[in-house]
């Protein structure tokens, strides 16, 4: 089968630009320091986990609109 392959040409990948909203490329705001405290580093805590998770779902989105892993 692999006689003829000459005659069919290579095939020539092509890049497909998928747009991204900016909202998606931009990071989540980073929570304000509190008070030197032990409840204001709770707070802080909460407030870093908070902006991870909101990166993290905007990388799941972006990858869900660039196509399959």
């Amino acid at each position: 089968m692999t006689g003829c392959s000459w005659l069919v040409p290579e095939p020539v990948p092509v890049y497909v630009e998928r747009p991204i909203p900016d909202e998606l490329t931009t990071p989540c705001s980073e929570p304000v320091k509190g008070a030197r405290s032990e409840g204001g580093l709770i707070e802080l805590t909460y407030g870093w986990r908070a902006t991870a998770r909101c990166n993290a779902g905007k990388l799941v989105d972006i990858a869900e609109l660039t196509g399959p892993r």
